[in-house]
């Protein structure tokens, strides 16, 4: 399977919003989040920065035989010695997982822009924890930061 990560724009942004609700969706599982009134999860809080802060907010498409399989949200932070990025959402449609899709958009987002990362999951979402050490273990032959805090395991690492 053909699998690529393209960077959003704004014709994209109706779709990563749509996107959003089956990811929320997933999350209910370990967030206990409710629908609103009107039937949808509420909006990602920071989602309209990622159109407005220029590189400071990049969202991503993943793709799969050119058909949308989920997206990835990255922050990125300038401090005095290098540039630091967050992976702070990442989502694979159900019909993509376990084929293989999320490892190679994980491995083409970390290629996008080598250097410092960081990203966590929430400590009762042990899929997502597996998932990651894995991939990261992959990435860093094992050379990372792995620790918990605030309710969520967080990783750290250079590629």
């Amino acid at each position: 399977m053909k699998v690529e990560v393209q960077k959003a724009d704004l014709g994209d942004k109706k779709t990563l919003e749509n996107l959003l609700q089956f990811y929320v969706y997933d999350f209910t599982e370990f967030t206990g989040t409710d629908l609103n009134d009107d039937g949808r999860f509420g909006a990602m809080p920071d989602f309209d920065a990622y159109w407005t802060s220029g590189e400071l907010y990049q969202p991503f498409l993943i793709k799969a035989n050119n058909k949308t399989a989920g997206f990835v949200f990255v922050k990125n932070y300038d401090s005095k010695t290098a540039r630091r990025h967050v992976l702070d959402h990442f989502f694979v449609l159900r019909k993509y997982r376990s084929q293989g899709v999320g490892r190679r958009a994980a491995n083409c987002i970390f290629r996008w822009s080598p250097g410092e990362w960081g990203l966590s999951q929430l400590e009762n979402n042990l899929p997502a924890q597996q998932f990651w050490i894995k991939i990261i273990t992959e990435v860093t032959s094992g050379n990372f930061k792995d620790e918990y805090r605030n309710g969520k395991r967080i990783q750290t690492f250079k590629v």
